[in-house]
């Protein structure tokens, strides 16, 4: 067949393909199908270059069968995937099936065939429509996709530049609205957005609310893959961990982080969106789960050869009446069968995976207030806790089992663990500065802590309140009669306990094995406390304003919105805390959701619910335990956080602690670690400082009824921040510890707790004694060094960082107003004043100070 007929053949239908391909090219290419066949014959990878004109013949409307196209597309796929492993070929091969789809164009080709649709672009296979072997258009257009997906996979560059066209990707989308391609064009889709730099606005997409809308249960959960890099922010500073360097990439991108805003609003108004996603991210049963086995390990396996059983046994009969001929094209088929079921086993899990991953990226938005009260709405935290019951937390050390080449013998890795951890971010995330936290409790154990509240609330007493938050009321349930608002009226002052001689502890710490509901009346009474007075909680000075506390509004709980049974989802996580190990790296997501539900404005009355639980026992037990080696960071510093929130502002948590640390080494251990990991036990220490001005300053009693000023001349614990040379020891190794060009988002808070000890200094005026001990200490320009750290705290906290600031005021009891007044008044250019840090720089520490 000479190229002249071919060209005059081909005339009818060649506008309307260069068409196509101008569109995406700006371009004409190459026609690959004017080459004659027995040319073809001649040239070096002559299989390449017969796919690449077989795949122009068909867009040119030739009588070329759908399954042609298909096989063909299949010569490409097999020569991309040479290399990638030993039994597939040599790596040339591949390199050259690239340089050819370059030279040709045969990307743009590709994309061609996934813009046309079935009519009259290919006949039946043998003319017939009931042929057997007719292949749908929606077949070739999945094989094109998976074609491109090893396209994108090898070269970067054709990734990058597939990523970046707003037209290729409107393409794929457009794919998503067939069930034959639906999941090739996601997975497709999620791996050009990886390569793509600027985020995709989901809003420019034609029909995607449309689509998002009809998807249900697994076609929604696989669409979340692509929604997780839409609406998360982890690449927005492109692998810059350093905060100096994303504060200089925000100055010059105004516009960064809004997209992902804009996506999130975007999605959360489809209708039953949440709905949707809530309903399959907690769906029951959860498998796999198999009755008497106890390791997780141990129900994947039993799956993994339920369903290999049940492979075999359908290739039974076949290889009973296999011939020797085909045995091989059998085997090789039942391998491939295999393989796909083993992959198919985990689809679900990493389904569930990504939803949940998606609703705690919804809780980080600007939108989070309503998506907590949406989420709260859908009886999330009850459905979570019916989840966590199936989870298998507990590592089982005695038993041995192989583990994957370059594991160690401690890895805990498992199908589950990215469950189990998205999970407890999820958990973290929903309670983090939320009203709804209490839903973490069923409704007995929340009237406990109504109970507790009742008695430690806020009433009127003439004397000076101690330097603590207000205690804002709490919600109620409905319907429950039996548990009523608290009055909005004040009670009459309650009856102040003396404080006991011997500092013994007013709450018993309890059993480990003793973790059931025990209410108010079962226990000795709690005493009483000097009471906050109404209106703004003022700290001596009046430096704490109404951020630090104050009253909230009466809200109802209804109790479906709770956890049901004797447990709530709280006190299970920390049930499962206590069973972990002390090297478990869930130790470290237990912690963090535990620390968010503590993290609120006045947290009194929950400290004491956790204490009677023994948690504080449990935490300085691993703190003595611990190994303070490299692996054991993340754990230690998530111990010591959690420790920091329970301790903070209560002397009941204080006396309990020093009763745990009675002897003089287990007290020096304690805090020989705290000062050996300061990077990671800052928020501990900030609290000690904090509840130590607390105590001390404050006149009358604390809240467990013990004088302030002895009850911190005794503690064991308190009187490691106690003097000024403790203090000021703290705050030069933390300020050695950090500069402006090593500052990122683990070790910010070492300058936050320098700031905390400047902030209490400066409310008694002692600020002109730190900073001449900071300019006379062997540790040159420790002055320098903090005004830079200062400058740049103004530019971190003072520009877009409403949360960052909310969060320092209600974790310190500190107006922000103090925070931003302290460090203006340090890093002011006043030579006269002696609470600048200018006032005390040499000419050595300003020259220095203006190159930094």
């Amino acid at each position: 067949m000479s190229s002249r007929y071919l060209v005059k053949k081909r005339y009818k239908n060649l506008s309307k393909y260069r068409f196509y391909k101008k569109e995406l090219s700006g371009h004409d290419t190459n026609m690959m199908f004017m080459v004659p066949e027995d040319g073809l014959n001649c040239m070096p990878n002559m299989e390449v270059m017969r796919a690449l004109r077989t795949l122009e013949g068909a867009l040119q409307g030739f009588d070329i069968q759908k399954s042609s196209v298909i096989a063909q597309l299949k010569v490409l796929l097999r020569h991309l995937q040479a290399g990638q492993d030993e039994s597939l070929g040599d790596a040339s091969m591949m390199a050259d099936a690239l340089s050819l789809i370059h030279k040709h164009n045969g990307v743009k080709t590709l994309m061609s065939l996934l813009m046309v649709g079935s009519a009259g672009l290919w006949g039946h296979c043998c003319g017939q429509k009931s042929c057997s072997r007719n292949h749908s258009v929606g077949r070739v257009h999945a094989t094109t996709l998976d074609v491109l997906r090893r396209l994108a996979t090898v070269d970067m560059s054709m990734g990058v530049q597939l990523g970046e066209s707003d037209e290729v990707l409107q393409i794929l989308f457009s794919h998503m609205l067939s069930p034959d391609t639906y999941t090739k064009a996601i997975t497709l889709v999620e791996n050009l957005l990886i390569f793509r730099k600027a985020t995709l606005q989901l809003n420019t997409i034609p029909g995607l609310d449309r689509l998002i809308g009809q998807l249900e249960g697994e076609y929604l959960a696989n669409f979340c893959s692509i929604l997780a890099i839409t609406i998360s922010d982890l690449d927005v500073y492109e692998n810059k961990t350093l905060l100096y360097e994303q504060s200089k990439l925000r100055s010059n991108i105004k516009s960064l982080s809004p997209l992902r805003d804009i996506n999130q609003e975007f999605i959360l108004k489809i209708p039953h969106f949440l709905s949707r996603l809530v309903d399959f991210a907690t769906k029951l049963p959860y498998e796999p789960r198999y009755q008497g086995l106890t390791m997780e390990v141990d129900h994947w396996m039993q799956l993994i050869e339920d369903s290999m059983t049940e492979v075999l046994r359908n290739h039974q009969s076949s290889l009973a009446s296999t011939t020797n001929q085909n045995l091989a094209e059998l085997i090789s088929q039942s391998q491939s069968q295999s393989h796909d079921r083993i992959e198919s086993l985990t689809t679900p899990m990493l389904q569930r995976v990504e939803t949940v991953y998606v609703l705690g990226l919804l809780l980080l938005g600007k939108q989070r207030r309503e998506v907590q009260a949406q989420l709260a709405t859908l009886c999330l935290i009850p459905r979570l806790s019916d989840l966590f019951d199936l989870f298998i937390w507990k590592c089982e050390t005695f038993q041995d089992r192989v583990r994957v080449p370059g594991h160690l013998s401690s890895c805990e890795c498992s199908p589950e663990v990215a469950l189990k951890i998205q999970f407890l971010r999820l958990v973290h995330s929903f309670c983090d500065q939320s009203e709804y936290r209490y839903l973490m409790l069923t409704p007995d154990e929340y009237q406990e802590v109504r109970n507790i509240h009742s008695s430690f609330g806020p009433e009127e007493n003439a004397n000076n309140p101690p330097a603590t938050c207000t205690t804002p009321p709490l919600p109620v349930i409905t319907p429950r009669p039996a548990i009523s608002p608290i009055p909005a009226t004040t009670p009459p002052p309650a009856t102040i306990t003396p404080p006991p001689a011997d500092h013994a502890l007013l709450i018993k710490p309890p059993n480990d094995n003793n973790n059931a509901h025990t209410s108010q009346s079962n226990n000795s009474p709690l005493p009483g406390e000097i009471k906050e007075s109404k209106g703004k909680s003022k700290m001596a000075g009046g430096w704490l304003g109404e951020g630090g506390g104050g009253q909230s509004t009466i809200q109802d709980y209804p109790a479906e919105q709770m956890c049901a049974g004797s447990e709530g989802l709280l006190l299970k996580i920390v049930k499962a805390l206590k069973k972990e190990t002390t090297g478990s790296t869930f130790r470290f997501w237990f912690s963090r959701a535990i620390e968010s539900y503590l993290r609120s404005a006045n947290p009194y009355a929950d400290q004491v619910f956790l204490l009677k639980r023994g948690l504080l026992k449990h935490l300085a037990g691993s703190l003595l335990q611990c190994d303070s080696g490299p692996s054991q960071k993340e754990v230690l510093q998530s111990t010591f956080d959690l420790l920091g929130e329970l301790l903070k502002f209560n002397d009941e948590a204080y006396a309990q602690l020093d009763y745990f640390i009675a002897t003089e080494m287990e007290e020096k251990k304690l805090f020989s670690l705290v000062t050996k990991n300061l990077v990671d036990s800052n928020m501990l220490v900030r609290s000690l400082v904090l509840s130590h001005d607390c105590f001390a300053r404050g006149s009358g009693v604390t809240r467990g009824g013990r004088a302030g000023t002895e009850f911190v001349a005794r503690s064991r614990t308190l009187r490691h921040v106690a003097t000024f040379h403790q203090r000021l020891n703290f705050l030069v190794q933390l300020i050695k510890t950090i500069s402006v060009d090593t500052l990122t988002q683990e070790n910010v808070s070492c300058l936050n707790t320098s700031l905390v000890i400047l902030m209490l200094a400066h409310k008694h005026s002692e600020l002109p004694l730190y900073l001449e001990a900071l300019r006379s200490h062997v540790e040159p320009h420790l002055l320098t060094n903090l005004r830079a750290l200062l400058r740049f705290w103004q530019t971190h906290y003072l520009h877009n960082k409403d949360k960052d600031c909310n969060t320092l005021q209600r974790s310190s009891g500190i107006a922000f107003d103090f925070w931003r007044e302290t460090v203006a008044t340090l890093v002011a250019e006043n030579k006269l004043s002696p609470d600048c840090i200018y006032h005390y720089l040499s000419p050595e520490d300003l020259s220095l100070s203006r190159t930094s």
